[in-house]
């Protein structure tokens, strides 16, 4: 009895964070997709952006 409790627990546990991981990947994806969104139709912080990341990577 006590064992088919744990294992029913134990698969539960597992279903909630797999979803919950699942969930977070999306709104990161969709974080992600949105910001640069934002990036692309505002011509200065494009521009800003550009900058940013040429410093970053040491490209000039």
């Amino acid at each position: 009895m006590l064992i088919g409790l744990g294992v029913v627990a134990i698969v539960v546990v597992w279903l909630v964070f797999s979803v919950i991981r699942k969930a977070l990947g999306l709104a990161l994806l969709a974080a992600l997709i949105i910001g640069g969104v934002i990036v692309w139709n505002d011509p200065d912080l494009l521009h800003a952006t550009i900058g940013f990341a040429s410093e970053l990577f040491g490209a000039r």
